[in-house]
């Protein structure tokens, strides 16, 4: 089967097109690598230390301590120096309620998104605008701390309190080592009866 001049063009433009799609797809590989590490990382990141909020309810006793250890780090190093909230905005029994952790869980979400790296300039204006004060007001619903005080009496501050003071890291750091261990103890418990 000999081949003719005609069929060895046929090969020879089949071979540079051939070598200049290998070009072109080894030119995309880095970036192919780059989607998939991004997309990787993303999956990764959903609830701790990601953009993605934290499903509490979900959680098993490991992923638990891991997420209110996370949430207790930012409301101590940046909500509270960042946004300096009063006791009556944030109530320091907030981390005995699911509804405090719940607040400040979502709100922490919100802060990854619009400091992160994908966060922008406008992101962090509604953070400071709209979410952060959209969390005082859920503090202050009728189901939760309304005035500054959850339902609790054992809760409420010595009579005469200024509840209008910033809240400080020993305001709410018992409670929320309390309410982290029972948590903790409660999924464990769960998990192994």
């Amino acid at each position: 089967m000999g081949g003719g001049r005609g069929e060895q063009d046929v090969l020879v433009s089949l071979g540079a097109d051939l070598g200049r799609v290998s070009a072109l797809l080894s030119a995309q590989l880095p970036r192919i690598e780059k989607l998939e590490a991004a997309v990787g990382a993303g999956e990764a990141e959903a609830g701790l230390g990601g953009s993605r909020p934290v499903a509490w309810a979900e959680l098993d006793p490991a992923a638990a301590v891991k997420a209110w250890d996370e949430l207790g780090v930012w409301v101590r190093d940046v909500l509270v120096p960042t946004v300096e909230p009063s006791v009556r905005q944030v109530p320091p029994c907030w981390p005995a309620h699911s509804w405090g952790r719940e607040t400040l869980s979502w709100l922490h979400g919100a802060y990854r998104q619009a400091y992160g790296p994908g966060g922008s300039g406008f992101q962090v204006a509604e953070w400071h605008t709209r979410w952060v004060p959209h969390a005082y007001v859920a503090f202050d619903a009728p189901d939760a701390a309304q005035g500054g005080f959850c339902a609790r009496r054992e809760h409420h501050p010595v009579p005469g309190a200024d509840r209008g003071r910033r809240l400080k890291v020993e305001d709410w750091w018992e409670w929320f080592d309390r309410a982290r261990a029972e948590d903790v103890d409660r999924r464990r418990a769960v998990s192994e009866g």
